[in-house]
């Protein structure tokens, strides 16, 4: 396993860190007993993977972990958590208070059976509540940290709404935040543009997340997709092959898409952690391979970037 400083928190993690949530929210939406998920974790550590990011929101992910983690030394990983800015209550939701969030916290540290969260993340942050976020349940954390009951603090974008990545420009440039996770992948090349050399500028830890998800994996979903995009003007229509239409990127070592996938964004050196969401050890294994495998040639990088940066738009969720 590679391991990367994940910005000034200055801790290692690895380059392929195990996310619990996306569709599977490890094999809970597909039926896997928690003792293959506890099998998975296992398999996770021993190959090496030091990061596992969960969420209050990710059905039982965290007491899943709780249980599966239980009797590993605490300093064998790093452990992400995270919380909403807002609550639903009935049909509308309202900004999260800080009582709430204090509470929110003592609930993830019960089911995750610590007394620490290393990176704490405000989850899934828009542009509208931004501010609130900051202004509100930033004070909360840092009291929070002081009390010890979490070491570092984190904010994650809306990936299906924020185009522009407002709120990571915003939360970069505010310089309170230790950590960002950002949607990135090979069909959304913009973040190398902006919020990658922000958060380099700023020392502040990146984990990725979307670098895999179904309309990348799944070959008749990207169809679609590209098709998409064809006919709405955003790529050209002799930009890319209607059937298969990124198979040119397997080559040299690089066997399917979704290898080429996590190569794309692996081989960014200011990416410090790449999350994968799997139910399947052997599923895992093949990921662990491929951002440690064979790189994109820069040729290849480069044609990814022309055709879907001009797009503005961030696909592949």
């Amino acid at each position: 396993m590679e391991y990367r400083r994940l910005g000034r928190t200055n801790l290692d993690v690895s380059l392929l860190g195990l996310g619990s949530g996306g569709p599977s929210q490890l094999g809970q939406k597909s039926g896997v007993s928690e003792s293959d998920i506890h099998a998975l974790v296992d398999t996770a550590l021993g190959l090496g993977v030091n990061l596992i990011d969960t969420a209050a929101a990710y059905g039982e992910s965290e007491a899943i972990l709780g249980r599966a983690l239980k009797g590993t030394p605490r300093d064998r990983y790093v452990l992400c958590t995270k919380s909403g800015p807002t609550v639903r209550e009935g049909t509308e939701t309202r900004p999260r208070t800080e009582s709430e969030l204090a509470e929110s916290l003592d609930q993830s540290l019960a089911r995750l059976q610590t007394d620490v969260i290393d990176v704490f993340q405000i989850h899934a942050v828009t542009p509208e509540t931004y501010g609130h976020t900051r202004d509100v349940l930033v004070p909360e954390l840092l009291r929070q940290r002081d009390r010890g009951t979490i070491r570092f603090i984190g904010i994650t974008e809306a990936f299906a709404s924020d185009h522009e990545r407002v709120v990571l420009q915003r939360a970069l440039a505010d310089g309170v935040w230790d950590t960002i996770l950002v949607g990135y992948n090979l069909l959304t090349p913009g973040p190398e543009d902006d919020v990658l050399p922000l958060a380099r500028d700023k020392d502040v830890g990146v984990l990725v997340m979307c670098a895999v998800r179904r309309k990348i994996a799944r070959q008749s979903d990207l169809e679609a997709l590209v098709a998409v995009l064809k006919r709405d003007g955003l790529i050209a229509p002799d930009a890319l092959p209607d059937d298969a239409p990124v198979d040119w990127l397997l080559h040299d070592g690089i066997e399917r898409v979704t290898d080429a996938a996590y190569a794309y964004v692996a081989a960014n050196p200011l990416v410090h952690s790449v999350l994968t969401g799997t139910a399947d050890a052997e599923h895992l294994r093949q990921n662990v391979d491929a951002v440690l495998g064979p790189s994109l040639p820069e040729k290849d990088r480069a044609r990814l970037k022309a055709i879907f940066a001009p797009t503005g738009r961030k696909l592949g969720d």
